[in-house]
């Protein structure tokens, strides 16, 4: 028998309903202790050479997850399991993908940080941690005297200054990293030493903390007058490419914010700088945290399990399911 579903109230009621329904069945919480959805490599998205707009980023991942979740079901894509796996997964949330995360950075991260604590539509939760401190750099991260000559830009955790990869040990549960370095490194190295450096960072980071995601945040462009050692938008990009390069060979995901701030000749646009340098304001921060979204439905949508033959077979319908999405007007036949 073959299941089918016929809308018979509006999309948006449609939403709501699964909306509300994986909200009662699954708390925010749920996604970082649920590998049903887990996935053996990660999304690289493409730099594209040249600006994005950024109306094209989600202003709700609920919002876009539903709809995902809809199209998928109703069209034939989806069978009636995975459907059910995806909403007793909790990953229908606005920041459950950032449970049990740490973002690692600069000067641009804790931006970022201080962002994500003024505003409520941010993608942090009271488990996404934060190492990120002035000045910061890979290169001084991995230096064997990164406690001492470097102790003032190092990130704090505990009171203390600390080796990122021993930080990351103390902080509970913590299963993905989100890294963003770049642009101290510039200043003083290429590219391509940057690159090695922060890879580096990270195999340091995954020998004490094995099993930890790695997600690669690109270098965020500047003012185009900006030109200070290597750190300029043209190495930016270079260093960008180098870096979607290094994620592709290591199986880390790669996020490209960079082009969703920039404007022409690959600077960065005026009304994202807040120093007319380097630096950023909040509606940049608002973009990083729309990029973020889209990156975890990206990431989320792709982990989804292949539909079988056997797909729409009435046995693989939860019962519970069925009866919240028929008190909704939501028309369910079996013919």
């Amino acid at each position: 028998m073959v299941l089918f579903i016929k809308r018979n109230v509006g999309y948006s009621l449609s939403l709501l309903v699964l909306t509300i329904f994986s909200l009662v069945l699954a708390p925010i919480t749920a996604y970082a202790q649920d590998n049903s959805l887990m996935q053996n490599s990660f999304v690289i998205q493409p730099i594209t050479g040249g600006a994005i707009p950024s109306d094209t980023l989600p202003v709700s991942l609920v919002y876009n997850l539903n709809t995902y979740l809809v199209d998928s079901f109703t069209q034939g894509t989806m069978d009636a399991q995975t459907f059910n796996d995806f909403v007793n997964s909790g990953v229908i949330s606005e920041n459950g993908f950032f449970e049990n995360s740490v973002f690692v950075g600069d000067s641009l991260t804790v931006g970022f940080e201080q962002y994500c604590k003024t505003h409520n539509d941010s993608i942090a939760t009271g488990s996404t941690h934060f190492l990120a401190r002035v000045g910061c750099s890979a290169q001084a991260a991995i230096s064997s005297n990164a406690l001492t000559k470097h102790s003032k830009i190092m990130p704090m955790y505990n009171g203390s200054v600390q080796y990122i990869e021993d930080a990351i040990t103390q902080m509970p549960d913590v299963k993905k990293a989100f890294i963003c370095y770049g642009m101290n490194d510039l200043v003083g190295s290429s590219p391509a030493k940057f690159v090695e450096n922060l890879q580096t960072l990270v195999n340091k980071i995954l020998i004490k903390n094995p099993g930890l995601e790695i997600y690669i945040i690109s270098i965020p462009c500047i003012v185009s007058t900006a030109n200070t050692g290597n750190l300029n938008n043209a190495s930016i990009q270079n260093a960008n490419l180098m870096l979607q390069n290094a994620c592709i060979i290591n199986n880390w995901g790669f996020i490209n914010l960079s082009e969703y701030l920039m404007g022409n000749n690959h600077a960065i646009r005026q009304e994202y700088s807040s120093d007319g340098y380097v630096h950023e304001n909040n509606k940049a921060y608002s973009i990083w945290n729309r990029v973020l979204k889209n990156y975890a439905y990206q990431e989320i949508t792709s982990s989804r399990p292949v539909v079988n033959e056997m797909m729409f077979t009435e046995p693989m319908v939860a019962e519970p399911m069925i009866d919240t999405l028929v008190q909704n007007d939501i028309e369910v036949t079996v013919e």
